[in-house]
């Protein structure tokens, strides 16, 4: 009576560990036909890192390629009671991810978007000086520098335009509302 030998090689896969029963003469690919069947994760994802003798570290093994599919569970080392970690992803979770590569994120603005935004803003921006706000605090005088012979950058006139636009930004506003010291 011929009885074959089955061994339980143990892997864990997310957490989870799985016993399966093989063959221990099988392939390499045979071994991840029997773990793609009980995970249902893409063959192509399916990667297995099993650990060498002490000194040497791990070997990835990927059980459906050309290089390992061949070999025999002893030749990759693959045995009872070695503790076998697996890789692979389901065939939605690939899908999801190449996805999300095809939508923009609307988080983030192209150039493109960056400069429309900005010229839509211009178009809309009175060319007359913006009306300063009204609270308990005051804004005495605008007033640019004047050097004799030294050319400012920006010119007074942009400079003058930036102070008043400073003044009636929100966020400032709301700064000088809320300290004391602004006020009258």
């Amino acid at each position: 009576m011929d009885e074959k030998k089955i061994a339980r090689i143990s892997v864990t896969w997310r957490g989870r560990q799985l016993d399966v029963d093989a063959d221990p003469s099988c392939t390499v690919k045979d071994f991840g036909q029997l773990l793609q069947d009980l995970t249902n994760v893409k063959p192509e994802t399916l990667k297995l890192i099993v650990p060498q003798s002490a000194n040497k570290g791990s070997k990835l093994i990927t059980p459906f390629s050309d290089s390992h599919s061949s070999l025999i569970l002893k030749e990759a080392a693959i045995d009872e009671g070695k503790p076998i970690r697996m890789m692979g992803v389901f065939e939605d979770e690939i899908e999801e991810v190449s996805d999300n590569g095809k939508r923009p994120d609307l988080r983030i603005i192209g150039f493109d978007e960056e400069e429309r935004r900005l010229r839509q803003r211009s178009s809309g921006r009175p060319q007359v000086s913006l009306k300063l706000p009204q609270g308990q605090y005051i804004f005495c005088d605008f007033r640019t520098l004047h050097l004799p012979g030294v050319e400012l950058n920006p010119p007074p006139s942009e400079a003058l335009k930036r102070m008043h636009m400073l003044a009636c930004d929100p966020g400032i506003i709301a700064i000088m509302n809320k300290v004391t010291i602004f006020k009258r």
